[in-house]
Protein backbone atom coordinates (compact mmCIF):
# COMPACT_ATOMS: atom_id res chain seq x y z
CA UNK A 1 0.00 0.00 0.00
CA UNK A 2 1.53 3.21 -0.64
CA UNK A 3 1.09 6.97 0.09
CA UNK A 4 -1.34 9.08 -2.03
CA UNK A 5 -1.05 12.76 -2.09
CA UNK A 6 -4.31 14.25 -4.58
CA UNK A 7 -5.86 17.93 -4.74
CA UNK A 8 -9.26 18.13 -3.80
CA UNK A 9 -11.41 21.12 -5.86
CA UNK A 10 -15.08 22.01 -6.22
CA UNK A 11 -17.31 25.44 -7.24
CA UNK A 12 -14.99 27.07 -9.06
CA UNK A 13 -18.22 28.42 -10.34
CA UNK A 14 -16.06 29.59 -13.45
CA UNK A 15 -17.39 33.48 -15.04
CA UNK A 16 -19.80 33.71 -12.88
CA UNK A 17 -20.66 37.61 -11.64
CA UNK A 18 -20.46 38.48 -8.23
CA UNK A 19 -23.34 39.14 -5.89
CA UNK A 20 -24.93 42.43 -4.33
CA UNK A 21 -22.17 44.99 -5.54
CA UNK A 22 -22.79 48.62 -5.87
CA UNK A 23 -22.60 50.16 -9.39
CA UNK A 24 -19.50 51.91 -8.73
CA UNK A 25 -17.68 48.79 -7.94
CA UNK A 26 -18.72 47.06 -10.77
CA UNK A 27 -17.63 49.11 -13.65
CA UNK A 28 -14.51 50.33 -14.42
CA UNK A 29 -10.67 50.40 -12.46
CA UNK A 30 -8.72 47.71 -10.94
CA UNK A 31 -11.23 46.80 -8.94
CA UNK A 32 -13.54 45.88 -11.02
CA UNK A 33 -11.35 44.04 -13.39
CA UNK A 34 -9.97 42.33 -10.23
CA UNK A 35 -13.64 40.67 -9.69
CA UNK A 36 -14.40 39.88 -13.16
CA UNK A 37 -11.25 37.62 -13.58
CA UNK A 38 -11.38 36.25 -9.33
CA UNK A 39 -13.07 33.02 -10.61
CA UNK A 40 -9.97 32.44 -13.61
CA UNK A 41 -7.58 34.25 -10.85
CA UNK A 42 -8.22 31.47 -8.62
CA UNK A 43 -8.66 28.65 -11.48
CA UNK A 44 -5.18 30.13 -12.19
CA UNK A 45 -3.71 29.40 -8.64
CA UNK A 46 -5.35 26.02 -8.67
CA UNK A 47 -2.95 24.54 -10.94
CA UNK A 48 -0.12 26.46 -10.56
CA UNK A 49 -0.54 24.81 -7.39
CA UNK A 50 -0.85 21.36 -8.67
CA UNK A 51 2.67 22.11 -10.83
CA UNK A 52 4.52 23.16 -7.33
CA UNK A 53 3.36 19.98 -5.51
CA UNK A 54 3.04 17.46 -8.22
CA UNK A 55 -0.36 15.58 -6.70
CA UNK A 56 -1.16 11.73 -7.80
CA UNK A 57 -4.04 13.76 -9.11
CA UNK A 58 -6.82 16.07 -9.07
CA UNK A 59 -10.29 16.17 -8.10
CA UNK A 60 -12.86 18.44 -9.64
CA UNK A 61 -15.76 18.16 -7.44
CA UNK A 62 -18.78 19.50 -9.62
CA UNK A 63 -20.16 23.24 -10.13
CA UNK A 64 -17.16 23.97 -11.82
CA UNK A 65 -19.18 25.77 -14.53
CA UNK A 66 -22.82 27.78 -14.01
CA UNK A 67 -25.68 26.38 -16.64
CA UNK A 68 -27.04 29.67 -16.81
CA UNK A 69 -24.75 31.34 -17.85
CA UNK A 70 -22.40 28.55 -19.90
CA UNK A 71 -19.05 30.04 -20.95
CA UNK A 72 -16.83 28.84 -23.70
CA UNK A 73 -14.14 30.55 -22.19
CA UNK A 74 -14.60 28.80 -18.85
CA UNK A 75 -14.44 25.60 -20.62
CA UNK A 76 -11.30 26.65 -22.71
CA UNK A 77 -9.18 27.90 -19.88
CA UNK A 78 -9.96 24.64 -18.05
CA UNK A 79 -8.79 22.91 -21.12
CA UNK A 80 -5.75 24.69 -21.37
CA UNK A 81 -5.18 24.11 -17.58
CA UNK A 82 -5.82 20.28 -17.47
CA UNK A 83 -3.14 20.36 -20.82
CA UNK A 84 -0.65 21.83 -18.52
CA UNK A 85 -0.94 18.83 -15.91
CA UNK A 86 -0.58 16.35 -19.11
CA UNK A 87 2.70 17.54 -19.32
CA UNK A 88 3.41 16.61 -16.15
CA UNK A 89 1.44 13.18 -16.09
CA UNK A 90 -1.33 14.54 -13.24
CA UNK A 91 -4.49 12.98 -13.92
CA UNK A 92 -7.23 14.86 -14.20
CA UNK A 93 -11.16 13.64 -12.32
CA UNK A 94 -13.94 15.90 -12.98
CA UNK A 95 -17.68 15.39 -11.96
CA UNK A 96 -20.43 17.40 -12.71
CA UNK A 97 -22.83 19.37 -10.28
CA UNK A 98 -26.67 20.58 -9.95
CA UNK A 99 -25.10 23.85 -11.71
CA UNK A 100 -23.00 22.09 -15.22
CA UNK A 101 -25.13 18.79 -15.31
CA UNK A 102 -24.27 16.51 -17.97
CA UNK A 103 -27.58 17.99 -20.29
CA UNK A 104 -26.13 20.90 -20.30
CA UNK A 105 -22.68 20.54 -20.93
CA UNK A 106 -21.26 21.85 -24.33
CA UNK A 107 -19.29 19.13 -26.11
CA UNK A 108 -17.06 21.44 -28.03
CA UNK A 109 -13.72 21.11 -26.11
CA UNK A 110 -11.61 18.35 -26.72
CA UNK A 111 -10.32 17.14 -23.40
CA UNK A 112 -6.52 15.98 -23.02
CA UNK A 113 -6.23 12.48 -22.07
CA UNK A 114 -5.45 12.76 -18.59
CA UNK A 115 -8.58 14.23 -18.10
CA UNK A 116 -11.89 11.88 -16.84
CA UNK A 117 -15.05 13.13 -17.05
CA UNK A 118 -17.54 11.48 -14.87
CA UNK A 119 -20.73 10.05 -16.82
CA UNK A 120 -24.57 9.97 -15.19
CA UNK A 121 -23.67 6.29 -14.03
CA UNK A 122 -21.49 5.36 -11.04
CA UNK A 123 -17.80 4.81 -12.66
CA UNK A 124 -14.44 3.56 -11.45
CA UNK A 125 -11.15 4.14 -12.55
CA UNK A 126 -7.70 2.95 -11.83
CA UNK A 127 -4.52 4.89 -11.34
CA UNK A 128 -1.25 2.61 -11.49
CA UNK A 129 1.92 3.33 -10.77
CA UNK A 130 5.17 0.79 -11.47
CA UNK A 131 2.75 -1.67 -12.63
CA UNK A 132 0.72 -2.05 -9.62
CA UNK A 133 -2.65 -0.44 -8.51
CA UNK A 134 -1.78 2.93 -6.54
CA UNK A 135 -5.70 3.98 -6.60
CA UNK A 136 -9.31 3.65 -7.79
CA UNK A 137 -11.23 6.54 -8.11
CA UNK A 138 -15.16 6.28 -8.13
CA UNK A 139 -17.29 8.77 -9.30
CA UNK A 140 -20.98 10.00 -10.99
CA UNK A 141 -22.15 13.02 -12.40
CA UNK A 142 -26.00 14.43 -12.08
CA UNK A 143 -27.35 14.07 -15.76
CA UNK A 144 -30.07 16.90 -15.30
CA UNK A 145 -29.87 20.17 -13.14
CA UNK A 146 -32.62 18.76 -10.25
CA UNK A 147 -30.83 15.53 -9.19
CA UNK A 148 -33.04 14.32 -6.51
CA UNK A 149 -31.60 10.66 -6.40
CA UNK A 150 -29.27 9.39 -3.70
CA UNK A 151 -26.04 8.95 -5.67
CA UNK A 152 -24.07 7.62 -3.03
CA UNK A 153 -26.11 4.37 -3.09
CA UNK A 154 -24.31 3.93 -5.87
CA UNK A 155 -20.93 3.21 -4.65
CA UNK A 156 -19.16 0.02 -3.54
CA UNK A 157 -15.43 -0.80 -2.72
CA UNK A 158 -14.07 -2.28 -5.74
CA UNK A 159 -12.71 -5.79 -3.98
CA UNK A 160 -10.47 -6.69 -6.89
CA UNK A 161 -7.68 -4.14 -5.53
CA UNK A 162 -5.99 -3.53 -2.32
CA UNK A 163 -5.25 -0.02 -2.37
CA UNK A 164 -6.80 3.60 -1.31
CA UNK A 165 -9.96 4.35 -3.15
CA UNK A 166 -11.80 7.66 -3.47
CA UNK A 167 -15.21 8.84 -4.09
CA UNK A 168 -16.31 11.74 -5.88
CA UNK A 169 -19.20 13.29 -5.66
CA UNK A 170 -21.18 16.27 -5.58
CA UNK A 171 -24.30 16.17 -3.31
CA UNK A 172 -25.71 17.36 0.17
CA UNK A 173 -25.06 15.34 3.10
CA UNK A 174 -27.85 14.99 5.39
CA UNK A 175 -27.33 17.65 8.62
CA UNK A 176 -25.44 20.34 5.93
CA UNK A 177 -27.57 23.52 6.10
CA UNK A 178 -28.05 23.71 2.10
CA UNK A 179 -31.54 25.28 1.36
CA UNK A 180 -30.69 23.27 -2.56
CA UNK A 181 -30.46 19.76 -2.01
CA UNK A 182 -29.36 18.05 -4.47
CA UNK A 183 -28.44 14.53 -4.70
CA UNK A 184 -28.91 13.92 -0.70
CA UNK A 185 -27.47 11.04 1.36
CA UNK A 186 -26.23 10.58 4.50
CA UNK A 187 -23.07 10.20 6.33
CA UNK A 188 -24.36 6.69 6.60
CA UNK A 189 -24.73 5.91 3.21
CA UNK A 190 -21.62 7.20 2.19
CA UNK A 191 -19.58 5.30 5.31
CA UNK A 192 -21.61 2.22 3.88
CA UNK A 193 -19.29 2.25 0.58
CA UNK A 194 -16.06 0.98 1.96
CA UNK A 195 -14.05 3.68 0.49
CA UNK A 196 -10.92 5.35 2.16
CA UNK A 197 -11.91 8.76 1.32
CA UNK A 198 -14.58 10.89 -0.38
CA UNK A 199 -14.18 13.79 -1.83
CA UNK A 200 -17.02 15.89 -1.79
CA UNK A 201 -18.54 19.04 -3.80
CA UNK A 202 -21.88 20.87 -3.00
CA UNK A 203 -21.42 23.11 -0.01
CA UNK A 204 -19.37 26.28 -0.82
CA UNK A 205 -18.19 26.00 3.52
CA UNK A 206 -15.27 23.96 3.89
CA UNK A 207 -16.06 20.50 6.05
CA UNK A 208 -14.57 17.47 7.79
CA UNK A 209 -17.46 15.63 7.90
CA UNK A 210 -15.47 12.62 9.20
CA UNK A 211 -11.73 11.70 9.52
CA UNK A 212 -12.19 7.69 9.31
CA UNK A 213 -13.18 7.14 6.20
CA UNK A 214 -12.33 10.76 5.81
CA UNK A 215 -15.45 12.91 3.74
CA UNK A 216 -14.97 16.34 3.21
CA UNK A 217 -15.80 19.21 1.24
CA UNK A 218 -13.14 22.03 0.29
CA UNK A 219 -15.67 25.11 0.36
CA UNK A 220 -15.48 27.03 -3.06
CA UNK A 221 -12.26 28.46 -4.67
CA UNK A 222 -13.87 31.91 -4.96
CA UNK A 223 -16.58 33.92 -2.52
CA UNK A 224 -19.40 34.97 -4.65
CA UNK A 225 -20.87 37.33 -2.23
CA UNK A 226 -20.78 38.33 1.55
CA UNK A 227 -22.36 35.71 2.70
CA UNK A 228 -19.55 33.33 1.48
CA UNK A 229 -16.80 35.33 3.99
CA UNK A 230 -13.13 34.68 4.63
CA UNK A 231 -10.46 32.57 2.49
CA UNK A 232 -11.53 29.89 0.11
CA UNK A 233 -9.50 27.37 -1.91
CA UNK A 234 -8.64 23.48 -2.03
CA UNK A 235 -7.56 20.72 -0.04
CA UNK A 236 -4.20 19.08 -0.27
CA UNK A 237 -4.55 15.61 1.12
CA UNK A 238 -2.46 13.12 1.76
CA UNK A 239 -3.60 9.27 2.25
CA UNK A 240 -0.96 7.02 4.20
CA UNK A 241 -1.04 3.68 4.79
CA UNK A 242 -1.55 2.55 8.41
CA UNK A 243 -2.74 -0.90 10.18
CA UNK A 244 -4.28 -1.74 6.62
CA UNK A 245 -6.37 1.54 5.85
CA UNK A 246 -5.39 5.15 5.35
CA UNK A 247 -4.76 7.84 7.21
CA UNK A 248 -5.63 11.10 5.50
CA UNK A 249 -4.16 14.61 6.38
CA UNK A 250 -5.12 17.55 4.37
CA UNK A 251 -3.88 21.19 4.07
CA UNK A 252 -5.77 24.95 3.03
CA UNK A 253 -4.74 26.07 0.49
CA UNK A 254 -6.11 29.63 -0.84
CA UNK A 255 -7.14 29.78 -3.89
CA UNK A 256 -9.36 33.20 -3.99
CA UNK A 257 -7.54 36.62 -4.48
CA UNK A 258 -11.16 38.62 -3.43
CA UNK A 259 -12.51 37.89 0.18
CA UNK A 260 -15.30 38.72 1.54
CA UNK A 261 -15.53 39.91 5.44
CA UNK A 262 -18.01 40.87 7.79
CA UNK A 263 -16.40 42.58 10.60
CA UNK A 264 -17.98 44.01 13.97
CA UNK A 265 -17.81 47.91 15.21
CA UNK A 266 -18.96 48.49 18.51
CA UNK A 267 -19.57 52.02 18.89
CA UNK A 268 -20.51 52.49 22.63
CA UNK A 269 -20.57 55.42 24.19
CA UNK A 270 -19.41 57.00 20.93
CA UNK A 271 -20.52 60.78 20.83
CA UNK A 272 -18.87 62.46 17.90
CA UNK A 273 -18.90 61.47 14.30
CA UNK A 274 -15.26 62.09 13.62
CA UNK A 275 -14.78 58.99 16.00
CA UNK A 276 -17.09 56.82 13.94
CA UNK A 277 -14.23 57.66 11.05
CA UNK A 278 -11.69 56.71 12.76
CA UNK A 279 -12.88 54.08 14.27
CA UNK A 280 -14.28 52.55 10.94
CA UNK A 281 -11.22 52.98 9.36
CA UNK A 282 -9.03 51.32 12.11
CA UNK A 283 -11.81 47.95 11.65
CA UNK A 284 -10.74 48.43 7.74
CA UNK A 285 -7.25 48.34 7.94
CA UNK A 286 -7.23 45.99 10.92
CA UNK A 287 -8.78 43.54 8.46
CA UNK A 288 -6.54 44.29 5.53
CA UNK A 289 -3.08 43.49 7.90
CA UNK A 290 -5.14 40.26 8.62
CA UNK A 291 -5.30 39.17 5.50
CA UNK A 292 -3.42 36.11 3.57
CA UNK A 293 -0.84 38.29 1.49
CA UNK A 294 -2.20 36.25 -1.56
CA UNK A 295 -5.45 38.10 -0.37
CA UNK A 296 -5.62 40.71 -3.68
CA UNK A 297 -8.75 42.49 -2.14
CA UNK A 298 -11.08 42.83 0.75
CA UNK A 299 -14.80 43.69 0.22
CA UNK A 300 -16.06 44.44 4.01
CA UNK A 301 -19.40 44.61 5.58
CA UNK A 302 -19.34 46.70 8.59
CA UNK A 303 -21.84 46.14 11.45
CA UNK A 304 -21.87 49.23 13.77
CA UNK A 305 -23.11 47.93 17.58
CA UNK A 306 -23.59 49.50 20.92
CA UNK A 307 -25.22 52.47 22.87
CA UNK A 308 -24.53 55.68 21.06
CA UNK A 309 -25.88 59.35 20.99
CA UNK A 310 -25.55 58.95 17.43
CA UNK A 311 -27.97 56.46 17.00
CA UNK A 312 -31.11 58.15 15.59
CA UNK A 313 -28.79 59.70 12.79
CA UNK A 314 -26.60 56.86 12.26
CA UNK A 315 -30.00 54.57 11.35
CA UNK A 316 -30.68 57.50 8.72
CA UNK A 317 -30.60 55.93 5.45
CA UNK A 318 -29.02 59.25 3.91
CA UNK A 319 -26.47 59.56 6.48
CA UNK A 320 -25.39 56.04 5.79
CA UNK A 321 -25.17 56.17 2.58
CA UNK A 322 -23.33 59.69 2.59
CA UNK A 323 -20.63 57.95 5.66
CA UNK A 324 -20.11 54.36 3.09
CA UNK A 325 -19.01 57.06 0.53
CA UNK A 326 -16.63 58.75 2.64
CA UNK A 327 -15.30 56.05 3.81
CA UNK A 328 -15.02 53.89 0.45
CA UNK A 329 -13.12 57.38 -0.92
CA UNK A 330 -11.15 57.10 2.68
CA UNK A 331 -10.26 53.37 2.06
CA UNK A 332 -8.80 53.58 -1.31
CA UNK A 333 -5.91 54.20 0.22
CA UNK A 334 -5.34 50.88 1.63
CA UNK A 335 -4.46 48.35 -0.81
CA UNK A 336 -7.54 46.00 -1.45
CA UNK A 337 -9.67 47.05 0.74
CA UNK A 338 -13.44 48.04 -0.43
CA UNK A 339 -16.38 48.72 2.31
CA UNK A 340 -19.46 46.55 0.31
CA UNK A 341 -21.92 48.23 2.76
CA UNK A 342 -22.20 49.36 6.39
CA UNK A 343 -25.13 47.57 8.92
CA UNK A 344 -25.94 49.92 11.68
CA UNK A 345 -27.74 48.13 14.94
CA UNK A 346 -26.75 50.47 17.26
CA UNK A 347 -28.85 50.94 20.09
CA UNK A 348 -30.11 54.64 21.66
CA UNK A 349 -27.85 55.79 25.18
CA UNK A 350 -31.62 55.71 27.28
CA UNK A 351 -32.94 52.47 27.94
CA UNK A 352 -36.06 51.13 26.36
CA UNK A 353 -37.17 50.45 29.97
CA UNK A 354 -37.07 54.15 30.76
CA UNK A 355 -39.18 55.05 27.74
CA UNK A 356 -41.57 53.05 28.97
CA UNK A 357 -41.96 54.67 32.85
CA UNK A 358 -42.02 57.94 31.50
CA UNK A 359 -45.32 59.84 31.64
CA UNK A 360 -44.90 62.15 28.61
CA UNK A 361 -46.02 61.54 24.95
CA UNK A 362 -42.88 59.38 24.06
CA UNK A 363 -43.97 57.36 26.89
CA UNK A 364 -47.36 56.80 26.11
CA UNK A 365 -46.45 56.09 22.26
CA UNK A 366 -43.93 53.55 23.36
CA UNK A 367 -46.24 51.47 25.56
CA UNK A 368 -48.17 51.44 22.60
CA UNK A 369 -45.69 49.93 20.64
CA UNK A 370 -44.84 47.53 23.33
CA UNK A 371 -48.50 46.57 23.32
CA UNK A 372 -48.72 46.17 19.34
CA UNK A 373 -44.96 44.02 19.90
CA UNK A 374 -46.90 41.67 22.16
CA UNK A 375 -50.27 41.53 20.08
CA UNK A 376 -50.91 40.52 16.47
CA UNK A 377 -54.59 42.33 17.10
CA UNK A 378 -53.70 45.51 18.67
CA UNK A 379 -50.37 45.51 15.52
CA UNK A 380 -53.21 45.27 13.02
CA UNK A 381 -55.87 47.61 14.69
CA UNK A 382 -52.90 50.25 13.97
CA UNK A 383 -51.14 49.56 11.19
CA UNK A 384 -54.16 48.19 9.19
CA UNK A 385 -55.56 51.76 8.20
CA UNK A 386 -52.47 53.32 8.12
CA UNK A 387 -51.03 50.77 5.50
CA UNK A 388 -54.59 50.82 4.11
CA UNK A 389 -53.96 53.42 1.35
CA UNK A 390 -50.95 51.78 -0.04
CA UNK A 391 -52.22 48.39 -0.40
CA UNK A 392 -55.88 49.39 -1.30
CA UNK A 393 -54.53 51.41 -4.25
CA UNK A 394 -55.91 50.15 -7.42
CA UNK A 395 -52.54 49.51 -9.21
CA UNK A 396 -49.99 49.43 -6.54
CA UNK A 397 -51.80 45.84 -4.61
CA UNK A 398 -51.08 44.54 -8.20
CA UNK A 399 -47.37 45.23 -7.48
CA UNK A 400 -46.97 45.00 -4.06
CA UNK A 401 -47.33 42.12 -1.58
CA UNK A 402 -48.55 42.90 2.16
CA UNK A 403 -45.79 42.48 4.53
CA UNK A 404 -45.05 39.43 6.66
CA UNK A 405 -45.14 39.36 10.59
CA UNK A 406 -41.08 39.33 10.48
CA UNK A 407 -41.43 42.59 8.36
CA UNK A 408 -44.15 44.18 10.22
CA UNK A 409 -41.78 43.50 13.74
CA UNK A 410 -39.17 45.42 11.97
CA UNK A 411 -41.68 48.31 10.66
CA UNK A 412 -42.76 48.65 14.08
CA UNK A 413 -39.11 48.58 15.76
CA UNK A 414 -37.95 51.76 12.92
CA UNK A 415 -41.28 53.44 13.75
CA UNK A 416 -40.17 53.15 17.57
CA UNK A 417 -36.59 54.82 16.33
CA UNK A 418 -38.07 57.50 14.82
CA UNK A 419 -40.33 58.26 17.59
CA UNK A 420 -37.93 58.81 20.04
CA UNK A 421 -35.80 60.97 17.83
CA UNK A 422 -38.76 63.17 16.90
CA UNK A 423 -40.03 62.87 20.76
CA UNK A 424 -37.23 63.11 22.98
CA UNK A 425 -36.38 66.41 24.74
CA UNK A 426 -32.59 67.10 23.49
Amino acid sequence: MDAIRYIHAADLHLDTPFQGLSRETAQGGHLARLLHDATFTALERLFGFCEAEKPDFLVLAGDIYNQENYSVKAQLRLRDGCERLNRLGIRVFLAHGNHDPLDSRLNAVEWPDNVTVFGPEPERHLLEKDGRPLAVVHGISHARAREGRNLARFFQRDARYDCFQLGVLHCTVEGESKADRYAPCSLDDLKSAGLDAWALGHVHERRVLSEAPFIAYPGNAQGLHVNEPGPRGCLLVTAAPRGGSYVCDAGFQLLGPVQWEKLNLDLDGVNHLDEVERRLNQCLEAAAHAADPACEAIMARVTLSGRTALDAMLHDAANQEDLTERLRHLSSGMPGVWLKDLRVETRPLTERSEYLQREDLLGETMRLAERMRGSREALQEVAGPALAPLFGHNRLRKALTPPDEAQMQALLQEAERLCVDLLEVR
